[in-house]
């Protein structure tokens, strides 16, 4: 199959390849090796044999609990299924509570995301799981594609593509606008979540705040590396700490994801 940055899924959204980032040394990222996503809930059977040929092996639900058991995916004929949450369970607001907190500040969803991304560094169970994610990257790396996804593949997933792009030696610029792609991608599935509050008689506070809820923001990302860089100084302490990778286990995720470009 071609390299190609976004993939053809229809039934689902952000569907991303992370190949072809130069690296600092001069290596590229391999294409068909690290997928990104938002669920699979709703492929079909093609789509389904689409992952499968494009060389999908793994599949790594990033969701909780409560979000799997109402969306589960449907996961292509012979792909490993691992449910590994980011997040704890919690149940969805209802509607009535979302207007309560949403109609009065525009911006009090921008600030709790910029809160969450910080919380998804200072968070021992987020951390766990991610140490978990890397486990899968360094068992599957050398048999295909692992594919990571949550709800939308724009935050759970966003923060666990850049920890591995920038473990890798891909600079941070790079890695950035990387994660910024789904800005662009979630513009359908925000206007479908709008038009889906619009019929309770919301106002444009609520309006931005779902916005908010359901794109990205430089702030969002930028929350999440002053949080490492407050709480570990370097990306190397980083990786060694937070994801427990030693420079043998770094060395192997290096081997197994980038390419020699020559």
């Amino acid at each position: 199959m071609a390299n190609h940055r976004l993939l053809n899924i229809k039934h689902g959204f952000n569907y991303r390849d992370v190949g072809g980032y130069p690296t600092y040394d001069g290596r590229i990222t391999k294409w068909h090796r690290v997928v990104r996503a938002g669920n699979l809930a709703h492929l079909d059977l093609n789509e389904q044999r689409y992952l499968k040929e494009y060389g999908v092996v793994c599949d790594v639900d990033l969701r909780s609990e409560g979000e799997v058991n109402r969306n589960p995916d449907r996961v292509p004929h012979g792909v490993k299924y691992y449910f590994n949450p980011i997040h704890g369970n919690k149940r969805p607001p209802k509607i009535t509570d979302l207007k309560v907190r949403f109609s009065n500040d525009p911006t009090l969803s921008h600030r709790h995301m910029m809160l969450m991304y910080r919380h998804m560094i200072d968070s021992h169970h987020s951390r766990h799981y991610y140490r978990r994610l890397f486990k899968f990257f360094l068992k599957f790396g050398k048999k295909g594609a692992v594919l990571l996804h949550c709800s939308q593949g724009k935050d759970r997933t966003g923060m666990g593509v850049a920890m591995l792009l920038l473990t890798l030696g891909v600079d941070i610029k790079t890695v950035k606008q990387d994660y910024l792609i789904s800005e662009k991608e979630m513009v359908p599935y925000v206007k479908l979540k709008q038009d889906k509050y619009r019929k309770y008689n919301v106002n444009d506070n609520f309006m931005d705040n779902v916005k908010s809820l359901y794109t990205v923001s430089s702030d969002y990302f930028d929350s999440a590396m002053d949080e490492v860089q407050k709480k570990y100084s370097t990306w190397y302490r980083f990786e060694h700490k937070y994801l427990r990778l030693n420079d043998r286990k770094i060395v192997k995720l290096r081997r197994l994801y980038l390419i020699d470009p020559r």
